[in-house]
Parts: structure tokens; C-alpha cells; sequence
């Protein structure tokens, strides 16, 4: 009889078990049964690696991806490659999740591969990157400002019309504050990976982090939140301590730099970013450099002081002759230079949060109230700029000529559009009765300038 009572209790321990995991995975939606979440980075060399990060489930806990080389016919399980990824788990505000990442490694060059991740019935669609030829050719990529808030709704449609508008981008460079609270997956990460949806799974990622991926107290930047480290897989070969949030990839001819501009370091540590900088950028052998850091160099929204934030690496930028830095942070459109020929510094905002603008004496080209993608087309001896609207009208235009002793050339487009300089919605309440009594003197000065200079 005990042994009966004794059966029936674990019988209905299991089958409560059972149900309550069956709640669990149909409470959520289909995407978060499977694999999601997917992205490509570089960990290593474009060239002949490839890191691939993802997350799952609690019911979830291991995840490999199967990988080979693409085939135009889908009967390609044969050559078919089986890797377990590496796994760290967080528990957020929404629950446990698992968190998957694998570098690829030994791969060939200008090689397209598929891949899918997952395990055993849960697995992703099979997608594919290519690796980087090495060699001296023309490509593009794109560059966002801040996408940060209201992704789902408006941030999105940056992400995808970009996308559609260039497919054959060789990567996405994102100039900080991807998301608003970068420790938390509600509104944030849960809506900034499927905003970008199977994009980032074909297109790799080049993200610096903003201020918003750090951890908030009182609304003092603290350390980078742990959901930086578990979504993305960067190159570790920054400053100690600073592993993935300052580093270098080498895409063909060119170097990106990622500064951590808000990291949490000392004096001493600071110090050494400088060091290791000057290092990056005087030992590239390539024909351009670009540097991308999350706060432009100097204030630009209408309630910021306008002074130059990083004195210092100003510098080491107009010592190594940079031509083209990404910055956003400031909710708003921005393209000038600094007292130097170079570099030009972009500021801009790829999602519907915005901010009015100071009309500061170094910018050449601003904007207010709109939505922007950037376009990079590169090519051995040119540089070319296009900033375009959401509806994927030009909006700024300029190029980087470099003769063959290296010397650079600036040449704005001509006939650009007139500047989009509305204040933001709210103006009259988020500001200061100063700054908005000011506001259109400012503009107005502002066009006087722009003008003359034409």
C-alpha cells in the first residue's frame, strides 16, 4: 500500500513537472522556444573566423551549431560540422536565459558558409555569413546612432530599411546606446535583436558601448552590464580590463577602433587606453582608420555644455590623421570638423527619441527631428559618405579622397537638401525658457554661417 501511495505521489510530481515545463514553453511566444537572438561578430579575423552568439530558454542549458560550406542544393547534411558552444547563464527580470556564443575559426576566405544553432528538436533556420577576401577592394558597410528607445515601434524601421536598401553591407557599425537599459531584456535586448531580425544573423555587428549599456545608479554611468558580455563576442585585444568594449577589427583595408568612453577605469587605466590607442593607430599598416566611440566629441544637445569632452584623444586622432570618426549620444544629426582638416566627426540617431540642437561653430552640416542610416562606401584611394533619411533619401553626402602620398581631400556633395532643424516634440517643456527663447536666433545665425561658407 505505502509503495502504491508512494508511486502515485511521484506519478503526479512528474506529471506536474511536466505540465508546469509545458507552461513554461507555451506561455512564450514561438521565437523563444527556439534559438533567438542570433548575431554575427568578430572575435578574431574576418578573413577566416567567425563568432556567432545566441540565447535559449531555461529548458535549454547546452547549444551547438552545425556549419558548412554553402551550397546552391539543400542536401548538404553529409558535410555538415557539429561544434558545442560555449554557455553562461543570467537570471534578468524576465527569467533564466542561457546565453550561447562559438568563434568558427580555420575558415576560408570569401567563403559563404550556412549555419544554424540550437539542439536537439529546437534548432534556428539555416543561415549564412561570408568571410572577408583580405584584399584591397571596394565594400560598404553602415553606420547607426543611438536606436535606444521605442525600438519595437519606430527604432526598427531604421534597422530594416538600411538593410533592405543595402544588402550587401559587410557589416553594421552601432555608435552606442543600442537599447536604453542595457541590464535589462524588457524593452531593450527583446526588442533590439528582433528589430534587426534575420539581419543580424546574415550581417556581422561592430557595436561600441554607449553609457546606456552600463549599469544605472541615481543615473551614474557605472560598469558595463553583464548582458554587453553575453549578447556580443568582441575582439579582446584592448586594454586590460577592457576586454570587448575597447578593441580593433581589421575588416580588409581598413581598421575600426571601439573606445569605451564610459567605461568605469581610473586614472592610471585611462592612461594606458590612451597608450594603447596611439598603438592601434600608429602601427596599422592599411589605407583608413576609423574610430567609433558613443558621446561626440563635444555637447551638441541644447541643455549640454559644448565643451570638448576627450581632449586627449582629439589629439592622437589629428596626430594619426583619422579621417572619419562615429559618435552619437546626442540624439541628433551632426557632421564637422575641429579646428583640424581631419577628422570629420559624425554625430547622429537612428531612433525616433530626439533632442533640439546647439548650433555649435565647428558643425558643417546638423539636424534635428529625423531618423538617419549611414552609408560607408570604401575603396583603396576614397571614402564616401552618405547619410540618408528612414525613407532612404540623401540627406548629407561627402568623400575622402587620399592622393598617392597619402594626403586627404574633403569634397562636400552638392545640391544637399535642406537641413532638417525642427525642434523636438516637447521643446517648450523638456528646455529651459532660455534655450527655447534663443532657438531660432541660433538657427538663424547658424544658416548665415553655412551659407557664407558655401
Amino acid at each position: 500500500m505505502k509503495k502504491s501511495i508512494f508511486l502515485l505521489i511521484s506519478l503526479l510530481a512528474t506529471v506536474f513537472s511536466c505540465k508546469e515545463l509545458q507552461t513554461e514553453v507555451y506561455n512564450n511566444s514561438l521565437l523563444e522556444q527556439f534559438p533567438h537572438h542570433i548575431k554575427l561578430t568578430w572575435k578574431t579575423s574576418p578573413e577566416n573566423s567567425q563568432a556567432i552568439s545566441w540565447r535559449t530558454r531555461s529548458y535549454v542549458s547546452e547549444s551547438y551549431i552545425e556549419f558548412t560550406e554553402a551550397t546552391a542544393s539543400p542536401f548538404f547534411e553529409k558535410s555538415i560540422q557539429n561544434m558545442k558552444a560555449k554557455t553562461d547563464s543570467l537570471t534578468s527580470e524576465d527569467g533564466l536565459w542561457y546565453y550561447h556564443t562559438i568563434n568558427l575559426e580555420n575558415l576560408k576566405p570569401n567563403t559563404m558558409y550556412s549555419y544554424r544553432v540550437g539542439n536537439m528538436d529546437l534548432w534556428s533556420e539555416w543561415s549564412e555569413f561570408k568571410t572577408a577576401t583580405g584584399q584591397n577592394e571596394p565594400f560598404k558597410f553602415l553606420y547607426f546612432g543611438d536606436v535606444q528607445r521605442y525600438i519595437h515601434s519606430l527604432g526598427s524601421r531604421t534597422l530594416r530599411q538600411a538593410v533592405l536598401a543595402n544588402p550587401d553591407s559587410k557589416f553594421m557599425l552601432f555608435a552606442g546606446d543600442l537599447i536604453h537599459r542595457g541590464g535589462l531584456n524588457k524593452e531593450n535586448w527583446n526588442e533590439f535583436f528582433p528589430a534587426g531580425g534575420w539581419a543580424f544573423q546574415n550581417i556581422p555587428t561592430i557595436a561600441t558601448p554607449g553609457n546606456h549599456e552600463h549599469k544605472w545608479v541615481a543615473k551614474e554611468t557605472k560598469e558595463i552590464a553583464p548582458l554587453w558580455h553575453l549578447n556580443f563576442s568582441f575582439p579582446e585585444n584592448g586594454p586590460i580590463g577592457q576586454e570587448g568594449q575597447t578593441y580593433f577589427v581589421d575588416y580588409n583595408n581598413i581598421r575600426v577602433i571601439s573606445i569605451d568612453t564610459s567605461a568605469k577605469i581610473t586614472s592610471e587605466q585611462r592612461e594606458e587606453t590612451y597608450a594603447w590607442l596611439e598603438k592601434v593607430l600608429k602601427e596599422f599598416e592599411g589605407d583608413w582608420v576609423f574610430v567609433t566611440f558613443h558621446h561626440a566629441m563635444a555637447g551638441l544637445a541644447r541643455n549640454r555644455p559644448p565643451n570638448i569632452r576627450f581632449p586627449e584623444i582629439k589629439a592622437l586622432l589629428e596626430k594619426y590623421n583619422v579621417p572619419l570618426v562615429f559618435t552619437g549620444h546626442e540624439h541628433l544629426y551632426a557632421r564637422g570638423r575641429m579646428g583640424a582638416d581631419f577628422p570629420v566627426y559624425a554625430v547622429s540617431v537612428a531612433g525616433p527619441y530626439q533632442n533640439a540642437i546647439q548650433f555649435s561653430d565647428w558643425i558643417e552640416r546638423a539636424g534635428s527631428s529625423i531618423q538617419l542610416y549611414q552609408e560607408i562606401h570604401v575603396s583603396q584611394s576614397q571614402l564616401k559618405y552618405v547619410s540618408k533619411t528612414v525613407l532612404g533619401d540623401v540627406y548629407d553626402s561627402f568623400t575622402i579622397t587620399k592622393n598617392d602620398i597619402g594626403k586627404m581631400e574633403f569634397m562636400e556633395a552638392e545640391n544637399l537638401p535642406v537641413e532638417s532643424l525642427i525642434p523636438t516634440k516637447d521643446f517648450e517643456t523638456r528646455y529651459d525658457k532660455e534655450e527655447v527663447e534663443t532657438y531660432e536666433a541660433d538657427k538663424t545665425k547658424y544658416l548665415k554661417r553655412i551659407k557664407n561658407k558655401l
